[in-house]
C-alpha cells in the first residue's frame, strides 16, 4: 500500500483496515505515546497503543524522516532505521526471547511494525523515580547483554558472518548521533535554542572547561566509534527498558533501531550512567526520610555492581559452553576481555552523563525535584562523578571499585557542599 504519514486517527484505520490483530467489529482507542502520558519519553519516533474494549492492545511505531521532538526540516533521519530494529529484534528473539518484545506486523511500505504491549511492565526510569525496587534487574539485564554480546561476537560466530552482521547493522545517520553527542560539546552548544536554567550552563562549564577531561572522551570516542566487538543496543538506557518491580519480575527491552557493531563495554556504560542518575537524585528527593533515601541509594548501586558481576559471570558461561576452537584454549584473553570491558564501561558511563547533564538536554530523573537548587546540586554532583569515572576508569579492577569511586564522589562532594 502507498506510504501514509500516520495519526492517532489513521492509525486506527490502518490497523482495522490492513491487519487482523482485532476482531472486525472492535471499539479501537489510540493513544500516542509520550504526548500524554508518562510512559515513554516519544523523543525521537512516534510510538502509538492500541487498544480494544477488552483491554487487549498492541503497540505501533512509525518511522518518519524527522526527529519528533523538532519536527519536520529538522535533523532529518532516514525512515529504513526501522528495519534494522525489526531485523535485531527477530535476530535477539533467537537469543534471549524472554527479553523482547514479540513481533506481530510489519509493514516495510510504512516504515511502520505492530508489537506486543509491554506497558504492563512499566518504564523503569519511572519507576526509579518513585523509589520502586528491581531485585531481579541485575540478574535479568546482566544476562541479556551477556548473551547478546557473546553470541554476536566473533568469539561466537564465522568471521565472515560477523563481519556480515556489520554490513547489515550500519546506519551512518543513526551512528553519527552517538558519536557527537556522547563525547563532544560543541555539538550542544551550537544548536541549542533555549536558555539554560540558572546555573546551569555554570555547571557544565566547569567540566568543559577541563582540557584533560576533553581529552579522555576523545580517547573514548576513538574506542566507541573503532572497536566492533558485538552488536550493541546503541540506545540502551532506563527509559527502553520496560520491566516489573519486585521478586519475580519480567523485563523487556525495547528501541533498538541504534544498533550497529560496536565495543561489548558501550551499553553497559550507557546504561549503568543512567542509573548514577537515580543514584544522586535520591540525595534530594522530598520523599522519605534521611535513612531510607540512603538505603535506596545504596540498592542503586547494588544494581550496578550486580550487573556488571552477572554480566562477567555469564560471559564465562557462555564463553565456556560455546567460544570457539580458536580462543578456547586461551581463557586469559576472555579474563583481559572482562578487565578492559570493566575499564570501559566505567569511562562510558561518565561520557552518558555529559552527555546528558553535560548539556542543556531534559533529564526526567533531575527534573523531577521541583526546587532548582535542588536541581543544580543534583547536576553539579552528577558531573562530579562523571569527571572521576572518566579520569580514574583504568583503576576499575572490579564491580565494587566502580561502585566505591562513585560513593566517595558523594561523600567529598556534601562534605564540600554542605
Amino acid at each position: 500500500m502507498k506510504y501514509r504519514d500516520l495519526d492517532p486517527g489513521l492509525v486506527k484505520t490502518y490497523v482495522a483496515g490492513e491487519t487482523s490483530l482485532f476482531p472486525k467489529n472492535a471499539e479501537l482507542t489510540v493513544t500516542e505515546i509520550g504526548r500524554n502520558e508518562i510512559d515513554g519519553d516519544g523523543y525521537v519516533n512516534y510510538v502509538y497503543r492500541i487498544q480494544d474494549g477488552t483491554g487487549h492492545s498492541v503497540i505501533l511505531k512509525q518511522a518518519k524522516p524527522y526527529l519528533k521532538h523538532l519536527g519536520k526540516g529538522v535533523a532529518p533521519l532516514p525512515e529504513d532505521r526501522v528495519w534494522s530494529e525489526v531485523d535485531i529484534n527477530l535476530l535477539r528473539e533467537t537469543i534471549v526471547p524472554q527479553y523482547i518484545p514479540r513481533m506481530l506486523h510489519v509493514d516495510r511500505e510504512n516504515y511502520l511494525y505492530i508489537a506486543e504491549d509491554c506497558g504492563r511492565l512499566g518504564i523503569m526510569r519511572f519507576g526509579l523515580s518513585r523509589g520502586r525496587r528491581y531485585p531481579e534487574f541485575p540478574r535479568m539485564m546482566g544476562e541479556f547483554m551477556a548473551k547478546c554480546n557473546f553470541y554476536t561476537s566473533e568469539l561466537y560466530l564465522d568471521q565472515g558472518v560477523h563481519k556480515e552482521l556489520g554490513r547489515r547493522f550500519t546506519s551512518p545517520e543513526m551512528s553519527r548521533i552517538m558519536e557527537i553527542i556522547l563525547f563532544l560539546r560543541e555539538s550542544f552548544v551550537e544548536d541549542y535554542k533555549d536558555e539554560p536554567e540558572p546555573g546551569h550552563k555554570a555547571i557544565s562549564d566547569c567540566f568543559w572547561d577541563k582540557r584533560e577531561a576533553r581529552i579522555e572522551l576523545l580517547k573514548l570516542r576513538d574506542v566507541y566509534m573503532k572497536k566492533q566487538e558485538c552488536l550493541v543496543h546503541g540506545d540502551l538506557h532506563t527509559s527502553n527498558t520496560m520491566i516489573a518491580p519486585g521478586p519475580g519480575g519480567d523485563m523487556k527491552i525495547i528501541d533498538m533501531e541504534y544498533t550497529h557493531l560496536g565495543p561489548f563495554s558501550s551499553d553497559s556504560g550507557y546504561l549503568l550512567g543512567n542509573l548514577v542518575y537515580t543514584y544522586v537524585t535520591w540525595f534530594y528527593h522530598d520523599e522519605w526520610n534521611g535513612p531510607e533515601r540512603s538505603r535506596y541509594r545504596e540498592e542503586i548501586l547494588g544494581y550496578i555492581a550486580g550487573v556488571l558481576s552477572e554480566y562477567a559471570r555469564i560471559f564465562r558461561e557462555c564463553w565456556d559452553r560455546d567460544v570457539k576452537a580458536t580462543f578456547r584454549p586461551y581463557p586469559e584473553y576472555r579474563e583481559d576481555l572482562l578487565r578492559t570491558y570493566l575499564r570501559e564501561t566505567a569511562g562510558f558511563m561518565g561520557s552518558q552523563i555529559c552527555a546528558r547533564t553535560g548539556a542543556f538536554a531534559e533529564t526526567f530523573d533531575f527534573d523531577v525535584l521541583p526546587d532548582l537548587d535542588k536541581r543544580n546540586r543534583a547536576r553539579a554532583l552528577a558531573m562530579t562523578i562523571a569527571y572521576a569515572l572518566i579520569m580514574r576508569r583504568d583503576d576499575a579492577q572490579s564491580p565494587g571499585d566502580i561502585t566505591g569511586l562513585i560513593r566517595r564522589c558523594a561523600e567529598d562532594f556534601h562534605r564540600r557542599v554542605p
